[in-house]
């Protein structure tokens, strides 16, 4: 008898639970989308220093229906951003000032149509600092334009990240005599790495790693080994498979 009222309550119990679980249906994952996909890819290529695999990634972009919806816009040109830096540390200049001219004329069409939209003004200002990497004697002309692209995204968004993060490189790239300083580049990098880490979904995108490595490089640069170390080991245990900071940055912090 003992046994049977056992079974009885165990039977009781499992047809509770079967009904909860039937009152409450698990919450079904969204699916992901072929955007998704892309900038899955490019953050992975960007880790692994795959940057080959970008401009494939980019036509793909370009490609897709409905590439004129801003998310599509926005991650377009800003891998565009990413694989023009990565031509300029390559000095295969040509084909970077081709992807500038062509980035800077979706940019111009997406403001149009997007007015409001920080993140566009501050990828325009990074690529006016393209151009002036690109001939440096341009620089008392395009540098006024680039700051007031930084200005009114900031006045529309003073809490986009990638806002700060240009200011900070326009600081650390420029010289001195101009008004470059590594410490003035290093709060607005550390304003951009708080600002970021503050959004949900930052670490799906490759730029969220971009400015954690870009910050660890100027703690080194100025000697702040310690800074650097904590953070480039917080970034390989978000991204074990992170190359530059593994084979580059991590030993210098040493």
């Amino acid at each position: 008898m003992e046994r049977s009222g056992n079974t009885f309550w165990l039977t009781v119990c499992f047809l509770l639970v079967a009904g909860l679980s039937n009152a409450f249906p698990q919450e079904k994952q969204p699916k992901e989308t072929p955007l998704d996909s892309i900038r899955h890819q490019i953050k992975t290529s960007y880790l692994q220093s795959k940057m080959d695999n970008w401009p494939s990634l980019i036509d793909q972009l370009e490609r897709q229906p409905g590439s004129d919806d801003f998310n599509f816009i926005f991650t377009l040109c800003q891998a565009q951003y990413g694989y023009i830096g990565y031509l300029l540390s390559e000095k295969k200049k040509k084909e970077a000032k081709q992807r500038i001219e062509k980035t800077m004329t979706i940019l111009d069409q997406a403001i149009i149509q997007y007015p409001d939209s920080a993140k566009l003004y501050t990828l325009k200002a990074a690529l006016i600092g393209y151009q002036i990497g690109l001939k440096p004697w341009k620089a008392p002309w395009l540098g006024p334009q680039s700051q007031e692209n930084i200005e009114l995204a900031k006045k529309l968004d003073p809490k986009e990240p990638s806002v700060w993060f240009e200011e900070g490189n326009s600081y650390f790239f420029r010289p001195t005599i101009f008004g470059g300083s590594r410490e003035t580049a290093i709060r607005n990098y550390e304003k951009a790495w708080k600002l970021i880490n503050a959004e949900p979904d930052a670490k799906k995108n490759w730029f969220y790693y971009y400015v954690g490595a870009w910050l660890s490089n100027a703690y080194l640069e100025e000697n702040r080994k310690k800074e650097a170390n904590n953070l480039l080991k917080e970034l390989l245990t978000e991204a074990p498979d992170f190359k530059w900071v593994s084979e580059e940055l991590l030993p210098r912090s040493k």
